[in-house]
């Protein structure tokens, strides 16, 4: 059985959430459980879904990354 790490994406650019979504499916063994392209967006989701990996732009509107990871922490 193969093991799937979930993953959540947090990027202003939504292009570049599709393209690495499209990357990590291509690669396998990875699950993106969720985007968001604004950082209030992001702490939201990222509670609710509880991913495993974040990938997370320190650049994002309304909340930046930085304070994201201080409110998860």
């Amino acid at each position: 059985m193969e093991h799937i790490t979930t993953v959540f994406i947090a990027d202003s650019t939504e292009e570049f959430c599709t393209n690495l979504t499209a990357a990590l499916a291509q690669a396998g063994g990875f699950h993106v459980c969720g985007t968001a392209y604004d950082g209030e967006t992001a702490l939201r989701r990222i509670t609710e879904l509880k991913p495993q990996v974040l990938v997370l732009d320190l650049m994002l509107a309304k909340r930046d990354g930085i304070s994201v990871l201080k409110a998860l922490a």
